[in-house]
């Protein structure tokens, strides 16, 4: 449709693989030139892969077009068989005549016989697999024994595979180890960079006919087709192709990148302008629900990790706080939830007990009261004075405890509550500010329920008496 209005003879950007339009960047003659070698020096496996569309079938025509009489080769395009299909198939090609064995061993016997024939007249056998990635384990590992066809100086049979990167990750697989260590030479073929993008445009417009190649395609369309196609030949052509056709549609004669863009738009079936933009800065966004999802479901595994990671911080910088504040809990006792204690802090120290004075009979310096200690219910109103003492809802410890209390007026009595560690000598102490039999003889009739003046219960409550005055002796 479009030839004769750009003046060319033929399509220029055709998807089949055209010998007259071949086109051999450094990238491509480098893969040649590796297939090449392979058949020269008879290796046993070679590997080409690249991605779809850079031109690898190309590279395998342009090397079976360039044998000459001394190489036989057998090109099997769709690998999807049987290992008995591959056989028939490799039968049908090899012998040119369709033989029928009974047995695989006498397929065996008969084509080790025939490449040695072939050795013999100083030719060499060449099997060529493309789109390798869609073998099967078991047609691989056929495919292998092949090359154990050998004598001792050389290899009857080399055997190209051609495929996607896909091939390497089977290839990689604990079962294709053998055949993986058999592989001697290997290429992968990159897309083309801007300069040879340009080049192959030029080339295949040069060649359908064309005397204004730049002014049909001029340097920011040959930009733009790049950016969109990230430099895969079969993409190229695509573009190009359907660029040609737009310009003819519209009655251009130079192609601009924003019909360039609208072939790529379409060709993405309505793709937006971030897909665009996303291929030229060779990031490759999946269109569609799965490609969201897959976005969505990466933010939260990144939010969970983030999670996890804070919650390890912590755990090393304050676990050990954390563990001790929870084995302190667990081990104090409970208490009931209405009362608190309440204690004032003295102010006074304690002096040395005189020896030689009485027992029970204290002297002016050393005369002191017992702590007060009351039972302070759990619900304060607001507008009560609250004392200055703090009210302490756990245990004072015993550091803050010790020492002589302030002299008050003589109290009936106090009562104590029993905490954890105390003793009844330690709580005479604590209260009397001395400990002797006579006091807790005192103690234990005041309070009928110790039975053992050595076992007294945390949470127990204890009425300690005032002492009577004794007269002096």
């Amino acid at each position: 449709m479009y030839t004769e209005f750009f003046e060319l003879i033929e399509k220029p950007f055709s998807l089949s693989t055209s010998p007259r339009f071949l086109y051999l960047g450094e990238k491509h003659k480098e893969a040649l030139a590796i297939l090449r070698y392979g058949v020269m020096e008879r290796q046993g496996f070679v590997l080409l892969t690249g991605e779809v569309g850079t031109g690898k079938t190309t590279m395998v025509r342009a090397l079976l077009s360039s044998l000459n009489q001394n190489v036989k080769y057998v090109h099997l395009a769709n690998p999807l068989l049987s290992p008995r299909e591959f056989i028939a198939y490799l039968i049908l090609s090899a012998f040119e005549n369709k033989i029928h064995f009974k047995t695989k061993s006498e397929f065996l016997i008969a084509f080790e016989a025939f490449l040695t024939k072939v050795q013999q007249r100083n030719m060499h056998f060449l099997l060529v697999i493309d789109e390798a990635h869609k073998l099967s384990f078991d047609l691989l590992e056929e495919i292998r024994l092949l090359s154990n066809l050998e004598t001792a100086e050389e290899k009857l049979i080399s055997i190209f595979l051609v495929g996607q990167p896909e091939l390497n990750e089977r290839l990689s697989e604990p079962r294709c180890r053998p055949l993986l260590q058999r592989i001697s030479v290997r290429y992968h073929i990159p897309p083309l960079d801007v300069k040879e993008t340009k080049e192959y445009v030029m080339t295949r417009l040069k060649k359908a006919g064309s005397k204004r190649a730049e002014e049909i395609f001029p340097n920011k369309t040959i930009d733009a087709i790049h950016q969109y196609s990230e430099g895969y030949p079969r993409m190229i052509n695509i573009l190009a192709d359907n660029s040609l056709l737009l310009g003819y549609s519209k009655g251009e004669s130079e192609i601009s990148p924003g019909m360039v863009k609208s072939c790529f738009q379409d060709l993405r079936l309505g793709g937006s302008e971030e897909k665009a933009s996303g291929a030229k800065k060779g990031g490759s966004s999946e269109a569609g629900p799965k490609g969201g999802f897959l976005s969505a479901w990466w933010k939260w595994v990144a939010a969970a990790l983030l999670i996890v990671g804070i919650l390890a911080f912590l755990a090393v910088r304050y676990g050990d706080r954390i563990l001790s504040g929870f084995v302190s809990a667990s081990v104090q006792p409970t208490k009931p939830k209405a009362e608190m204690v309440r204690e004032k802090v003295p102010v006074t120290e304690n002096k040395p007990e005189d020896p030689a004075a009485p027992a029970l009979i204290p002297s002016e310096t050393m005369k002191q009261e017992p702590v007060v200690v009351e039972e302070v219910k759990a619900e304060v109103k607001q507008n009560k004075e609250v004392p200055s003492e703090p009210v302490l809802d756990r245990p004072i410890p015993p550091a803050v405890r010790a020492g002589p209390p302030e002299i008050r007026g003589e109290p009936a009595g106090q009562t104590i509550i029993v905490e954890r560690g105390d003793t009844l000598g330690k709580l005479s102490g604590r209260v009397y500010g001395r400990t002797n039999d006579r006091v807790l003889d005192m103690i234990q009739k005041n309070n009928p329920a110790i039975k053992d003046p050595d076992l007294i219960i945390p949470g127990q409550k204890l009425i300690f008496p005032p002492i009577p005055d004794s007269p002096p002796p």
